[in-house]
């Protein structure tokens, strides 16, 4: 059993994407939010430049100092975090860093590193030349020196120890709370979609996001029922075809994109949508299809692990090449008299405190190990 810590403990975060605003941003900001309420945690931040020079958001409490993160390019930039970063979180007396994306300074401090998903590892071809030579090496090497591995999912958990034993009988599942930071403000209604029928697919236009499966019947589904496909989100990797196959939609007439959408206007498509179509080969949780689910959006999703641990039983999945399951589920979708209703919160997903105290279990576990080193 891990020692109990009841002293204050000093982490440093690294929350390099803090200033984003997609998901995994999103779930970023959470993790700063849900140690903020922890009396014997102090916390050191390492953000980005950019994110102080805004100053914006307001930070918790306990949050004793903050780092800037220099803005030189991704490469330089994740240098900078491996080899610079943990001395800086010693400076500020930090006994433990969690790095929460693939990179995890290097220190002799105990290190946690989260884990969203494997993607990198299993098929790192879809992404840029650059990310994909230096990455994989430094995220293996992240996961290895960690003392502890968080994950948001138990598939996830599976998918590590199926990959490397050492790093499974290390790594704990601590959840992921609902975030009230896309329903904190009105639904922004998008004036385009208005008393339009539509069905919503969020996420970048990546390969392992799969919007093929929904490109390839969609003029059939379009024939058929005169929804549109919305697709919300950035181009991602490698996604050039993909984004000339939508575009071929979009002047057909039968789809529309949505890049850079506010909270509020993402809350307002969920809410209106006849479902969210979600075909991903590979997911660490599935956030949209949680988004979706609590105002009652009707969500199709691919029988990744990761979706169907999230989805809890309330989506319709299927095999991510199934066209004809995808294009029939969607025309049932249309036909459905499921309703929307005010946000709720699934009763499955775990509390703020709840996570709070497995990422404290979870730093106690690391600082066990890193005292065995």
């Amino acid at each position: 059993m891990a020692e109990s810590y009841t002293l204050t403990l000093r982490v440093g975060l690294v929350a390099e994407t803090f200033n984003r605003h997609d998901g995994i941003a999103r779930v970023g900001r959470q993790l700063i939010t849900l140690m903020g309420t922890r009396s014997d945690i102090e916390l050191v931040l390492a953000l980005p430049e950019v994110a102080l020079q805004n100053g914006d958001r307001k930070l918790p409490s306990n949050v004793i100092d903050v780092i800037s993160i220099p803005h030189s390019g991704q490469i330089s930039q994740a240098a900078w975090v491996r080899w610079r970063l943990g001395g800086e979180f010693a400076k500020r007396g930090a006994e433990l860093i969690h790095a929460s994306k693939h990179v995890l300074p290097v220190s002799r401090l105990a290190g946690v590193l989260t884990v969203h998903d494997l993607t990198l590892l299993h098929d790192a071809s879809q992404f840029r030349l650059a990310k994909r030579v230096l990455l994989p090496r430094q995220y293996v090497d992240s996961i290895e020196r960690a003392d502890a591995i968080v994950t948001h999912t138990q598939a996830v958990v599976a998918s590590v120890a199926s990959y490397n034993a050492k790093w499974g009988s290390k790594s704990r599942k601590v959840g992921l709370p609902f975030g009230g930071e896309l329903f904190a403000a009105p639904a922004e209604a998008v004036d385009e979609l208005v008393d339009t029928k539509f069905c919503l697919a969020v996420g970048d236009l990546s390969p392992r996001k799969n919007l093929n499966a929904l490109i390839s019947v969609w003029p059939s589904v379009f024939k058929q029922t005169g929804m549109l496909l919305v697709v919300v989100g950035s181009g991602g990797w490698k996604s050039e075809e993909t984004q000339r196959a939508i575009d071929s939609l979009i002047g057909q007439g039968s789809a529309r994109r949505v890049v850079g959408a506010s909270d509020a206007s993402l809350r307002w498509m969920y809410e209106y949508a006849t479902a969210l179509l979600y075909p991903s080969r590979e997911e660490g949780y599935g956030l949209p299809v949680v988004e979706a689910m609590t105002v009652g959006t009707q969500v199709i999703a691919s029988t990744d692990p990761a979706l169907v641990e999230v989805a809890h039983g309330g989506a319709v999945h299927l095999d991510p090449d199934d066209s004809q399951g995808w294009h029939d589920a969607i025309l049932a979708a249309a036909r459905s008299t499921a309703q929307h209703h005010a946000p709720v919160i699934p009763n499955w997903i775990p509390t703020v405190a709840m996570v709070a105290e497995s990422l404290v279990e979870s730093y106690s576990d690391a600082l066990s190990a890193s005292a065995r080193r």
